[in-house]
């Protein structure tokens, strides 16, 4: 066994779980709950039950693989957000040290290199932080989330994320004990104004964009029944991106990769 990942059933590990799949390499996802394992064993890989702040659960789910990718899940209904953050990555810290993993891929993001003012991201700055004595290979992911209805950012689709990270995952170089850094990035960066715009082509009619103010935000999130914490880190987020606080880096050494997939082919696909 060479290739373990986390948070299989999400949208990300699942896309890497896919690579692995599609090329016929051995992979092993690691999953919260017993009630999802029989699904992914019927599609013919290994299984292992693990709660992301069980250190033993993850130390022994790792065990036997070379590389593992890890990643702090959304724990957007925890009373205290950045000290679930916290929780996660110490669990995977320990973890990774205790089973000599070769190699970890870190799903990060935008901004993940500030220690404040990022809102929800500071929990990808809190993981690179603590998993840095595990000499992760990390992986830069990026939020998408802003006000300006015409100001363009950066965007990358799930299945290019994942097919990056599987990628790298294998490539098992002379550079496995260093930290690299990878941005990613969609073909094309949007505007809120531009989503909108293709959507509007995709359906044949009419969808525009709209701003939303911070209370109405508030509002939508307080019907949903998300902890105030939650939504205090939503909001710095955007206003992070929208002041330009969020953005990337500007280091050389960093690589940075396009992706494949624009909007528009996501639409076309589903």
């Amino acid at each position: 066994m060479s290739y373990v990942v986390t948070g299989a059933t999400g949208q990300v590990g699942s896309a890497v779980i896919n690579y692995f799949l599609n090329q016929s390499l051995p992979v092993r996802a690691v999953i919260r709950s017993e009630n999802k394992a029989e699904f992914f064993r019927s599609r013919h890989f290994e299984v292992a039950i693990a709660d992301f702040i069980d250190s033993k659960a993850l130390t022994k789910a790792f065990q036997g693989a070379k590389v593992v990718f890890a990643m702090n899940p959304p724990a957007l209904t925890d009373p205290d957000l950045p000290a679930a953050a916290v929780k996660v990555s110490n669990a995977l810290a320990s973890a990774i040290k205790a089973a000599k993993m070769e190699r970890v891929v870190v799903l990060s993001s935008i901004g993940a290199e500030k220690s404040s003012k990022t809102g929800n991201i500071l929990t990808a700055h809190t993981l690179e932080q603590v998993l840095k004595g595990t000499a992760p290979q990390t992986v830069m992911g990026l939020g998408s989330m802003f006000q300006n209805l015409d100001r363009k950012l950066p965007h990358i689709a799930t299945n290019d994320i994942g097919r990056v990270i599987a990628e790298y995952m294998t490539k098992l170089n002379n550079e496995a004990d260093k930290l690299v850094i990878i941005e990613l990035e969609g073909p094309e960066d949007y505007s809120p104004n531009d989503v909108a715009k293709i959507v509007s082509d995709a359906l044949g009619k009419t969808v525009a964009a709209v701003a939303m103010t911070e209370e109405m935000i508030r509002g939508l999130f307080n019907k949903l029944g998300f902890p105030k914490t939650t939504v205090d880190n939503y909001i710095e987020m955007l206003q992070g991106f929208d002041n330009d606080i969020i953005r990337w880096t500007t280091n050389e050494t960093v690589i940075r990769i396009k992706g494949k997939l624009t909007f528009a082919d996501i639409l076309n696909k589903n």
